[in-house]
């Protein structure tokens, strides 16, 4: 009688994943909210400017007070959103030195 062949399942070695520290996580999210704080600030000072430039214009006619007042809307929301950024920015650099590991 011939004996019947078992094919051997070969097994992998399970890699563990390195995880990142978290001083390289925290850095990565402060870098991405300065980013995106400095971001909003510009999109704020150019909403604002528009404003000014269509607010000097002599003859308002409807299309420019459309325009005046989409910007003014989009000065107050950007800059709103600016403030959001820069309290959550805040309450980082306050975290990071309350709980310091010494």
């Amino acid at each position: 009688m011939a004996k019947k062949s078992v094919k051997r399942v070969k097994r992998k070695a399970v890699r563990r994943v390195k995880k990142p520290s978290q001083k390289i996580i925290k850095k990565k999210k402060v870098s991405v909210l300065i980013h995106n704080l400095l971001l909003f600030v510009a999109l704020t000072l150019v909403s604002l400017i528009l404003v000014k430039v269509f607010t000097s214009l002599t003859p308002l006619t409807a299309t420019l007070t459309f325009f005046i007042n989409l910007f003014s809307v989009l000065t107050v929301l950007f800059g709103l959103i600016t403030i959001a950024f820069v309290i959550v920015l805040l309450i980082l650099v306050f975290s990071k030195f309350l709980f310091k590991k010494k």
